[in-house]
């Protein structure tokens, strides 16, 4: 794993894609919608690739269930620990400015955010603004500044919605925070990048809903 300095931490460039715990004990990999679902409601840890495809492990990493974020202290790799809200918003804040200067621009946190190739290519047109026809472009890449390179894996949802239980690639990515926080790029997020406040970790755990079969991917810091 390599690592870039942003802000007080240190953090991994890519998403994890470890399937070894601490102990040795080995983190099964799903290969279909059946295995994960019993990992699931049997309370132990799996990941996957997206759309059950190792070929999406190497570019974007490994998606993992709620239970290796409920183990997470035992499961990642020594010398790291998962990611939290906190560690997060220091992350937006070193990066700059989260406000995007107008409707067709990105934050400036969300550019040096995200890799400068992967994302689903550019947009340009051409706006009336005040009296003059001007040419705007909407990157939807960014400038990788950081070092981070936020790629673009999507994330496994929690039912099947038509076909496919997996969604966004190649434009959008979700993560799992220790605290259930959920930082999230996507086309929805308005060019501005920032983690839901950690959330009820119950939720994640109750057979009732479905909340327990989600899928995301993990970024990691240094110890």
């Amino acid at each position: 794993m390599n690592f870039v300095k942003i802000g007080k931490h240190e953090w991994c460039t890519e998403d994890a894609r470890f399937t070894q715990c601490k102990n040795g004990d080995i983190i099964p990999i799903a290969k279909s919608i059946a295995e994960w679902d019993s990992y699931c409601l049997n309370d132990d840890y799996c990941c996957c690739a997206y759309d059950f495809d190792d070929k999406n492990i190497n570019k974007y990493g490994l998606i993992y269930n709620v239970h290796a974020v409920k183990q997470a202290e035992s499961v990642v790799p020594e010398g790291t620990r998962l990611s939290t809200y906190d560690d997060w918003c220091d992350l937006i804040v070193t990066l700059g400015s989260n406000v995007p200067k107008d409707k067709h621009s990105q934050s400036e946190a969300l550019l040096k955010l995200k890799s400068d190739k992967g994302w689903s290519g550019k947009t340009v047109w051409n706006a009336l603004e005040g009296n003059d026809w001007k040419t705007f472009t909407n990157l939807l890449t960014g400038t990788n500044e950081s070092g981070f390179t936020a790629l673009p894996g999507g994330y496994k949802d929690s039912e099947i919605f038509g076909d496919t239980i997996f969604y966004e690639k190649g434009k959008g990515v979700s993560w799992w925070t220790l605290d259930f926080a959920n930082p999230h790029v996507s086309a929805n997020d308005k060019n501005k990048f920032g983690p839901l406040t950690p959330s009820n970790s119950d939720r994640f755990f109750d057979l009732e809903y479905s909340y327990y079969k989600l899928g995301r991917y993990m970024r990691l810091i240094k110890l």
